[in-house]
């Protein structure tokens, strides 16, 4: 009498079909994983928006009005004047603002802030953080001087049509 032996192993072939079931598995998990991170990072953006927003509020509350766009001797943007309302106390310190912006400390002019940036739209984190033109500073003959790059960020105001939005001094 002849016995006949059992199998005890995976052939190649069910191998394979186990390998492919197990990939297209992994293929739909991938574009859920990347909805999911996007979500998050639309989260954080409209946080983001909600923190700068409350930080305008209360610039506007003690001040009596919104912050210009800039500041009128050019030291200064909206941006920087309600540092104090994002909790940077130590960065506000850091500006002169009796002088222009491209007299201003490197340190004051080129710290990003994390707040000030969208995570939807950042493609990586090598991203650049700085400006590659900046402001120029104009000289005693009337040409533009060098480029003074400062810290970028992903939000901006609106001053309406009309080209002015009350700048003023502090």
């Amino acid at each position: 009498m002849t016995q006949k032996r059992r199998r005890s192993a995976f052939t190649l072939i069910e191998l394979l079909v186990v390998i492919a079931i197990i990939a297209i598995l992994v293929g739909f998990l991938l574009p859920a994983v990347q909805w999911v991170r996007e979500a998050a990072n639309r989260t954080q953006c409209t946080n983001n928006l909600k923190q700068i927003g409350l930080a305008l509020l209360h610039y506007a509350e003690d001040k009596g009005a919104l912050p210009p766009s800039r500041m009128q001797n050019g030291s200064a943007t909206w941006a920087v004047l309600i540092f104090p309302y994002l909790e940077q106390e130590h960065l506000y310190r850091q500006w002169n603002f009796n002088v222009p912006y491209d007299q201003q400390l490197a340190l004051a002019r080129q710290k990003p802030l994390p707040i000030y940036f969208c995570p939807t739209r950042r493609y990586s984190d090598s991203a650049p953080t700085l400006s590659i033109a900046g402001d120029e500073s104009i000289l005693a003959d009337g040409t533009l001087g060098p480029n003074y790059p400062g810290a970028l960020g992903d939000y901006a105001v609106n001053i309406g049509t009309s080209g002015a939005d009350g700048l003023h001094d502090l």
